[in-house]
């Protein structure tokens, strides 16, 4: 009977492995190739994870087959037999795995599957009490322990405890590694950062639960307590030394005060003592999975109903299998210790059922905790530890004289049935309406936060307008037109309003327009029933708004109440975004807290005593922070570091909003004194690409975001090119709470065409040039600027390329989860970018667990390229201002443009890029700052748009020969490559600026290159062995929700042939239309000290050389074959 059940499990246990090595089981298609043809391709890189992960999964297989299979056909035939079936498995999931395009067949896994198998197997049988080694440990075993099933399951619960703190069980004695291992406590000891009490009220409770079932499964007279503490402190130690892992100061506090409760501890009946055990270990899970992250960054996450959905992709998704796992098999087998063996299935049963209903319920809150992730396969982890403790006993069991045992009228089972639910339902009810929930976390021990407001000075506003209305609003004329030109607007307005009971600002407007039309006193009785709550803008807007457009309608007292809750709400938001540390590098600040509170501010001051701190707040916050840090972005000529929606979402609704309400009340107008303002305009403008949509950098989900702002800023900056495409068909406001209802005067469809045909946007390092303002034009992007924290990508150096489609793209998809596995491991890295790699195989350090979530270090994939900096890697906040910027200018300047040429044909930038690879933290085991690899990277960027030609030139110097330098360019198709030659093509789609187009590429230098090209089914986002396509999510979101995205599939790769500390790189691209070959002549020049590129067609040849250990350089342009030359010099 015991071997049929070993089998059974063995069964259940392949089962899983089917289950996972198939995930997510669809789509299946006919692979096209050989089902054994994986078999002859060779095994290019080894990755000790996914060995480790191989081994590992197969290795309980082995086991549990041996184990099994033993007695009935002895040792030797029973390793056979397990390895036999091992391989069978294994060999099925690769062939099957042929047919899914999210999984990749390997011989190497199916060798690392049959060594797991053969492993376990081994272990089985040398673990066998017949063998000299098992003999020697059972004897041992049950020397100390009871020699029965329940001693044997509590060992395993044990075991699994120790195991889910030291997956993913692989070592390294690496200094860096080591440091990581011990950087939170090193922080905590250092004051950086505070103790977090939860964390080690987890460890406590989980660790005294545990210690008491040790007691209980020991024989008497055992130090059980003191062996348990030995073996924690052990395993503690080594998590110093296991990769990804990391010795806290809360395990620590926790072991401690674990100590202190087992030591002193004085000896309970059985049964009292199991059900307090199962009572700490159900607390301390409470403890984990109740609060929440406190991280203003997380975002809610949808109920995953997919089993193993998250725990298939890698070795850390075993270790989360083991820690869901143990706590509920550990309380299994407490209360299995309780109760008689007679009652013992209308335990398991009613158990299950509370276990699972516990479980559901926490992973069910969880979608309204950011940062949490609720999931099914908890449930069933949970679900199945219950169920595994209640493993049926042999049929000898351990004498039970040499055991405790409890009195005949000891606590009875119903007793013992109400005391567990009464706990487990005490703790969720506790938990979830005490803890609070998830907050930001000001972080104040470790960062600076914004002075408070009585500690400013008080301001100085000569021309601030006193009488209300103070803000922009409808003016008499702006009436009339409305009668006269959109009386829809007007009537609908008055609809929706509703005499009171419809949308609180278009209440307000009406009743500001047509004064009586409304119910003041209802307004008023909604308005003071607003709870201001999240960034407070909703509520507070509205009260600005309605306070001084209406001033002069409120009675005395509805207008005192009004200015207390208006007060009340400046409060507000000055504390959430004091203590929230709101940046102003960063979307949160703009969405809309900070609009919100310059209403408030301009509205109260001068109104009300509280007004007067508030005020201060403010203007320190828009006149010493917010603006510099506009200045310092937007630069002379405009606009913005985050990616895509990000403009659309927060500053392109400030913009214009802000600057105009403050000219409004206080005349001072910075429109006339900050250029970057209208140069925002020139920024949206030149990021359109000729098929309408933006172009992708950074963090970007959706390419036509609207931005507010944009027609008010230009009816400000008489901006034809910015407004044309946006102009309003009738005129309506175009800004909050008032702004200008249009201009026609202003719409020019050619009004582009008078724009310069290239831009440099100097404070964010970026170019952006195009051959002409037609659809079907080349338009191509460089980069080389600092990086400002926030939704911005490691691409210094990074260069598109579009023609007809987009050829040289920006690769990667945002929206398959911010802080994904795609996202940190390829689209946010220099991978995804066509720039610059240079590899150090010991660059392996992990990103430390986040200081606000908790969880553990992280391996990030070694791509090879630049400084982890900015959100998402959980190094600590956004600069708050440019003051704190400046004070972590070493981590946050990653490039500038040296020298910048631009004439009519020609513009050519040289940039120097080695900040973003290299600080002065390199080298020194520090995850954001790397290894030092690279002393020096400069690239020059030049785009001919007479002969439409784009050169980059590379020189590289790595810091040692051997490192491998890699330079990308990725695409949608497949490239071609031929000897120094590649090609490759986007197809036309039928609409304006998709009519298809080519590249064509000469690899000059290095002059003996290597060009690769990876790609394809299961190598589309493929980085440092591992594909990161989340399991094939990525392409089916970019298939049917993100239609425009461009993730591209395929990359170039050139490598020098020979290691060396210095390289150069000199790539010519010559696009052209969908099917047409360039007719260009190009060929290598210059010398060693000058090398050079010749690029020559019927009418013009010019001849450009580029220093060698300069960032300098010079082309002679030769026109009408012979005649007029001209000379441009950088």
């Amino acid at each position: 009977m015991h071997s049929i059940r070993l089998a059974l499990l063995a069964l259940a246990y392949a089962g899983l492995i089917a289950y996972g090595s198939l995930f997510p089981l669809d789509p299946w298609v006919h692979p096209g190739v050989g089902l054994l043809d994986f078999l002859s391709v060779p095994v290019e890189r080894l990755i000790f994870t996914d060995i480790l992960l191989n081994i590992l999964v197969y290795m309980p297989l082995g086991l549990l087959l041996v184990a099994a299979l033993r007695r009935r056909l002895g040792t030797l035939a029973a390793l056979v037999t397990a390895l036999l079936l091992g391989t069978t498995l294994s060999l099925t999931m690769e062939i099957l795995q042929n047919f899914l395009p999210g999984r990749v067949s390997s011989i190497m896994d199916l060798g690392t599957n049959i060594l797991g198998t053969a492993l376990g197997g081994a272990l089985a049988a040398t673990l066998h009490p017949d063998t000299r080694i098992g003999h020697g440990l059972w004897r041992w075993r049950d020397d100390l322990f009871r020699p029965d099933t329940l001693g044997n399951l509590g060992l395993l619960a044990l075991g699994l405890w120790g195991l889910s703190q030291l997956s993913p069980l692989a070592p390294s004695l690496d200094i860096g590694n080591l440091r990581q291992g011990l950087a939170p406590l090193a922080l905590v000891l250092s004051g950086e950062q505070s103790l977090d009490p939860a964390h080690a009220l987890a460890y406590a409770l989980n660790l005294s639960g545990l210690g008491i079932l040790a007691a209980l499964i020991a024989r008497p007279g055992t130090p059980a307590k003191r062996l348990f503490l030995l073996a924690v402190l052990a395993v503690l130690a080594l998590k110093v030394v296991v990769v990804s892992r990391q010795l806290s100061a809360e395990a620590l506090t926790g072991f401690a005060a674990a100590t202190l409760i087992l030591l002193f501890l004085h000896p309970l009946p059985r049964r009292a003592a199991a059900t307090i055990a199962a009572g700490l270990i159900l607390a301390g899970f409470a403890v984990s999975a109740l609060p929440g992250t406190g991280d203003p960054e997380a975002l809610l996450r949808n109920f995953n109903w997919m089993p193993f959905k998250g725990y298939v992709a890698n070795i850390k998704g075993l270790a989360g299998i083991v820690e869901n796992l143990w706590p509920f098999f550990a309380i299994g087998l407490l209360v299995r210790l309780c109760v008689p063996e007679r009652r013992g299935g209308i335990f398991l049963i009613g158990g299950a059922l509370l276990v699972a209903s516990l479980v559901f319920a926490v992973e069910w809150r969880q979608q309204f905790q950011p940062g949490r992730y609720p999931d099914i396969t908890d449930v069933l982890l949970a679900l199945m530890g219950w169920l595994s403790a209640w493993w049926p006993a042999a049929p000898r069991s351990a004498p039970r004289s040499k055991h405790r045992v409890l009195p005949a009228r000891g606590i009875s089972g119903p007793a013992i049935t109400l005391a567990f639910a009464t706990a487990a339902l005490a703790a969720v009810v506790a938990f979830a309406t005490l803890v609070p929930e998830s907050k930001p976390d000001s972080q104040a021990a470790a960062y600076p936060l914004l002075p408070e407001p009585d500690l400013l000075p008080p301001v100085d506003l000569p021309g601030f307008l006193s009488i209300h209305p103070r803000f922009p609003a409808p003016s008499a004329v702006d009436i009339r037109r409305l009668q006269t030109e959109n009386r829809r607007y007007l009537e609908q307005a008055r609809k929706r309003a509703r005499g009171g009971d419809g949308p609180l600002e278009t209440v307000i407007l009406m009743a500001f327009i047509e004064p009586g039309s409304q119910d003041l006193a209802r307004l008023h009785q909604r308005l003071m029933a607003l709870e201001v709550s999240w960034r407070g803008h909703q509520q507070a807007k509205p009260l600005a708004l309605a306070y001084d457009w209406l001033h002069d309608q409120w009675q005395p007292e509805q207008l005192a109440e009004l200015r207390e809750k208006l007060a009340d709400a400046g409060d507000y938001l000055v504390e959430r975004i004091r203590t929230e540390r709101l940046s102003a590098y960063n979307v949160y600040l703009y969405n809309s807290p900070f609009q919100a509170l310059v209403a408030v501010a301009l509205a109260l001051y001068e109104d009300d005593p509280r007004g007067e701190p508030i005020m201060r707040f403010t203007h320190d916050l828009w006149k010493n922070r917010v603006l510099p840090v506009w200045r310092q972005v937007m630069g002379r000529h405009g606009g913005w570091h985050e990616g895509g929606e990000y403009v659309g979402i927060g500053i392109g609704q400030a913009v214009h909003q802000v600057p105009a309400l403050w000219r409004h009340v206080t005349g001072e107008d910075l429109f006339r004194t900050e250029p970057g303002l209208c140069g925002f305009l020139d920024f949206l403008v030149y990021r359109t690409r000729p098929d309408g949509t933006h172009f992708r950098w950074g963090d970007a989900g959706h390419f036509n975001r609207a931005v507010p702002d944009q027609a008010a800023l230009a009816i400000e900056c008489r901006h034809r090119a910015a407004y044309t495409p946006v102009a309003p068909r009738r005129p309506t406001p175009q800004s909050w709470p008032w702004g200008p209802l249009g201009d026609p005067s202003l719409v020019d469809e050619r009004a582009p065409e008078r724009l310069p045909w290239a831009k440099h946007f100097d404070g964010l390092g970026l170019l952006v040039a195009r051959r002409d303002w037609t659809p079907e034009t080349t338009y191509v992007t460089f980069k080389a600027g600092d990086n400002y924290w926030s939704h911005s990508h490691l691409d210094q150096g990074a260069f598109t390329i579009y023609r007809g489609g987009a050829l040289a793209i920006d690769s990667g998809l945002y929206g398959s989860g911010y802080g994904g596995d795609h996202h940190m491991n390829y689209t946010y890295q220099t991978i995804a970018h066509n720039t610059i790699t240079v590899t150090d195989p010991a660059d392996t350090v992990p990103a430390p667990a986040h200081r606000r979530r908790g969880n553990e270090p992280r391996p990030i994939a070694n791509d090879g390229g630049q400084r982890r900096v900015g959100s998402g890697w959980g190094l600590g906040p956004a600069p708050i201002d440019l003051d704190e910027w400046m004070g972590f200018r070493d981590m946050y300047h990653t490039g500038e443009i040296r020298r910048l040429v631009m004439n009519d044909d020609v513009v050519v930038v040289a940039a120097d890029i080695t900040a973003a690879y290299t600080n002065r933290d390199s080298g020194t085991g520090d995850f954001s700052a790397r290894t030092k690899r690279v002393e020096r990277l400069w690239r020059t960027f030049v785009y001919d748009r007479v002969d439409d030609v784009i050169i980059v030139y590379d020189q590289v110097i790595s810091s040692r020969p051997e490192f491998r330098k890699r330079w990308l360019l990725h695409s949608q198709e497949p490239p071609f490559v031929s000897g120094n030659r590649f090609e490759l093509e986007v197809g036309p789609e039928g609409r304006e600026g998709r009519q298809g187009g080519r590249l064509t590429g000469h690899v000059i230098l290095p002059e003996h290159a290597h060009l690769t090209t990876l790609g394809g089914p299961g190598f589309e986002f493929f980085v440092d062995g591992k594909n990161y396509d989340e399991d094939g999510r990525v392409q089916e979101i970019a298939r049917t929700r993100r239609k425009d995205a461009e993730p591209g599939a395929w990359r170039i790769e050139v490598t020098p042939l020979e290691d060396s500390t210095e390289s150069l790189f000199l790539v010519v691209m010559l696009p052209t239309d969908w099917g047409r070959v360039a007719q260009h002549q190009v060929h290598r020049i210059g010398s060693g000290d000058m090398p050079g590129v010749a690029v020559s067609t019927a009418n013009r040849s010019v001849r450009w050389h580029f220093a060698r250990d300069e960032l300098s350089g010079q082309a002679e342009i030769v026109h009408d074959n012979g005649g007029s030359r001209t000379t441009v010099e950088w």
